[in-house]
């Protein structure tokens, strides 16, 4: 019976233990990249707030028809624009998925929105995310577990 306990024991500390002290690495990592990701989509939304107004579009009569410029339709009455300090105006949607993925600059006068040092850090945050494989690695030691495998190696 101590026999059989002690090879209980030995086959924890040889087996279990490490995974679950990889796993605990390996978490530790993956949660520290998601707190940089949401630190830095927030510095860099945040700024862009403060670089430009969000209003709801009303249509003056006495105006011609505006459209916006990056989807290239007309602005409605009740639609949510964003103008940026430039004075140049857009759908929300279409200039935020603009500002987030291709360039930080206005579509049309390509004036710049957000600080270089902001930008800088939105960019590699974002690069490292797409090239982690940490996290494809957790999800492989966790389908592991899952499935009742053994996930050996550092």
């Amino acid at each position: 019976m101590v026999l059989t306990l002690n090879k209980m024991v030995a086959s924890f500390h040889l087996t279990v233990l490490p995974e679950i002290i990889r796993f605990i690495v390996l978490a530790i990592f993956v949660s520290w990249k998601f707190y940089r990701l949401v630190r830095s989509n927030y510095k860099y939304m945040a700024m862009i707030n403060k670089s430009s107004s969000k209003f709801i579009y009303r249509r003056n009569p006495n105006s011609e028809l505006q459209e916006c410029a990056i989807c290239r339709s007309e602005f409605v009455a009740g639609e949510k624009i964003r103008e940026l300090k430039c004075k140049h105006m857009f759908h929300r949607h279409c200039v935020e998925k603009w500002l987030q993925e291709y360039k930080a600059t206005c579509p049309l006068c390509r004036s710049s929105i957000v600080s270089e040092e902001i930008l800088a850090e939105y960019r590699r945050v974002k690069n490292e995310r797409n090239d982690s494989i940490i996290e494809k690695e957790l999800a492989l030691i966790l389908l592991s577990v899952l499935h009742g495998g053994s996930c050996h190696g550092f």
